[in-house]
């Protein structure tokens, strides 16, 4: 196991200096990133199984000196001091999100650890049990109620009231209530359900407790590390709750349309906050100062994380995709990922540097850190991160700290001197050359010369274009009218030529005119090797067309065999369709597909009539 100490604040500046000579590469795909973190410290046999939900820093002692809390899957609370693992506490529920709040403005200012699992936030201070707040119990539905109300009367028995309520459930329009839940469950048994409606009789309808999916903290008056904040929690019937300053009782709630899955919070609630929701229907809905916003994002798929950098909300999604939208709803940008997105995590910065950048952990192990659209820093892990947790860590103001697909605890710190701001080769932003000024020549005495006359002729100038505009649209309407009522001049391509039209004259042909006018429309029959072509050819023109041809050649002969390579059309009546068949054999079928061309020509022309190449389907090969 490798481990190294934290740096502290005397040699800070000498593990900047071997930092840098380290230089870690990380390939960004189409360039090479600058390496922004330091390792710390790691522990591949740490034996981790959380989330970023489930992974957290605080000051618990409000000393200070910032510990690692992870809310691990297997019902514990696990601490960590710097290095070493300081302490294990035991959970009743399995842990769905961690976070930590401050309830009063008192010194020494130390924050309640709030840990949610299933319908309770049990509340450490100082890592002992502080208190364990229980969501509010749902409504018990009218005719719930009216049913369990007749059993209790005797004017109902417990096995028809079950059929009635399994109805109610099989609607959909309400959730039952854990009593009617358990008469449901002994379906089959009429005398367990009229010793359970016995047994119950009398007892007051308890209503649904709801689960906590999500959880967050939004502040009260001040945006700073140890200011007064509260609870912000997503339930499983569609909630989002504000709790007290206390964080024992409701102070707000508002409803959604779909599940809560996660939360990003800015703001405070004395100025004006804001609540990003990612919703299990995938959209986004926003929460202003209390009431539910309007304006809806639909997202491409569904979501594996947001954040709010800023004024921007950036979330990430099964698309392998990485959106920026606005608080309004208008899309910033998109950036896609080279594998699938797990999680991402605001990394807060100092002061200093005025920016807010995104870590993005991959599938493929690469770890991203984007400010904005530019790609400020990548590293590889060994195993994909599951777990990401940005901010303050013992001593060091900006640390990350990963936790991978198979157990391991990895912890790595920011230099100082960090530039966030400076974007890498491999930035996905504008490129550098739209910065570059143009060379554009001087005002020349011409020019100068030409922009007075134009200035000065200027209704002249005007009066000439719209005479040449007229004329264009004049010379259009005739060309127009010369195709309706003149076959020949449709396109060049398909007029006749002269020798073809005195061959015509010289034998009393039919007239060639009509010839310009033909259609013809292909269609394939057959699943393969062998086809059969359907030519329908048809005259749209006045006159009778005669001595056609018709040429069936595949682009390819070693890949198709045209059994009628070609054949004569005598006669086309106008506005008759006529319907020829070509057989054709698919020589090699392995190949894929290819083409066959149909061509129709006159006697004595030059230039065909009609061509089309018709694209053959794939052919099922022979047995």
């Amino acid at each position: 196991m490798a481990s190294a100490q934290l740096r502290s604040d005397q040699d800070s500046s000498s593990g900047h200096d071997s930092a840098t000579k380290r230089g870690a590469k990380a390939s960004s795909g189409r360039g090479t990133a600058k390496q922004l973190w330091l390792d710390a410290w790691a522990d591949p046999v740490a034996g981790l199984n959380a989330f970023t939900n489930c992974i957290h820093t605080c000051n618990l002692y409000g000393d200070g000196d910032w510990r690692l809390v992870v809310a691990d899957a297997d019902k514990k609370i696990k601490v960590w001091k710097g290095t070493a693992k300081a302490s294990e506490h035991a959970l009743v529920e399995a842990p769905v999100a961690i976070t930590s709040f401050i309830t009063d403005s008192t010194a020494p200012r130390v924050p309640t650890l709030a840990v949610a699992a299933g319908p309770h936030v049990y509340m450490f201070r100082s890592l002992r049990p502080f208190y364990k707040f229980t969501l509010p119990a749902g409504d018990v539905s009218p005719a719930e109620d009216a049913v369990w109300k007749q059993v209790e009367a005797g004017k109902l028995e417990a096995a028809a009231a079950a059929q009635q309520l399994q109805h109610l459930q099989d609607k959909g329009s309400l959730q039952l209530t854990a009593r009617s839940q358990q008469l449901l469950a002994l379906a089959g048994d009429p005398q367990a359900q009229q010793q359970f409606a016995a047994d119950s009789s009398g007892q007051a309808a308890a209503g649904n407790l709801s689960c906590i999916t999500c959880m967050d903290a939004v502040r009260q008056a001040k945006d700073e590390l140890d200011a007064v904040s509260r609870l912000v929690l997503g339930t499983e019937d569609c909630r989002v709750l504000i709790l007290n300053a206390a964080g024992t009782a409701v102070d707000k709630a508002i409803t959604l349309p779909a599940v809560p899955a996660f939360l990003a919070t800015t703001g405070e609630l004395d100025e004006g906050y804001r609540i990003t929701v990612a919703a299990r229907d995938g959209r986004l809905y926003n929460i202003k100062s209390g009431a539910l916003s309007r304006s809806v994002i639909q997202l491409d798929s569904q979501p594996v994380g947001v954040v709010r950098a800023g004024r921007q909300i950036v979330v990430g999604t099964m698309a392998d995709a990485l959106h920026c939208y606005t608080g309004k709803g208008a899309k910033q940008y998109t950036l896609y990922m080279p594998a699938s997105i797990l999680t991402l995590q605001l990394l807060p910065a100092a002061a200093a540097r005025q920016s807010k950048c995104v870590v993005v952990a991959l599938a493929n192990g690469e770890v991203r850190v984007y400010n904005d659209k530019a790609l400020v820093s990548l590293h590889s892990s060994s195993s994909p991160v599951m777990g990401l947790c940005a901010g303050r860590y013992a001593r060091e103001d900006c640390s990350l700290i990963s936790v991978t697909a198979t157990g391991a605890l990895d912890i790595k710190i920011m230099p100082r001197t960090a530039n966030l701001e400076a974007a890498a080769v491999g930035s996905s932003g504008p490129p550098p050359e739209q910065d570059v000024p143009l060379d554009v020549p001087k005002k020349t005495r011409l020019y100068v010369e030409q922009t007075q006359r134009e200035r000065a002729q200027a209704v002249d100038m005007h009066r000439v274009f719209q005479r040449d505009l007229a004329k264009m649209r004049l010379a259009t309407a005739h060309a127009f009218v010369k195709v309706l009522t003149d076959g020949q001049e449709i396109a060049p391509a398909l007029r006749p030529s002269r020798a073809w039209q005195k061959a015509s004259a010289a034998d009393g042909a039919a007239s060639h005119a009509a010839a310009a006018n033909l259609s013809m429309n292909v269609s394939i029959q057959g699943l393969g090797p062998r086809f059969r072509l359907l030519l329908n050819l048809s005259n749209e023109g006045q006159e009778l067309a005669t001595d056609l041809r018709v040429l069936v050649q595949a682009e390819d002969e070693a890949m198709y065999q045209v059994h009628t390579p070609h054949f004569a059309v005598p006669a086309l009546v106008p506005l008759l369709q006529y319907t020829y068949k070509v057989d054709a054999t698919c020589l090699q079928p392995a190949l894929g597909a290819g083409a066959v061309r149909v061509i129709v020509v006159g006697r004595a022309q030059q230039s065909p009539l009609m061509t089309a190449l018709v694209k053959m389907p794939v052919s099922e090969l022979d047995e």
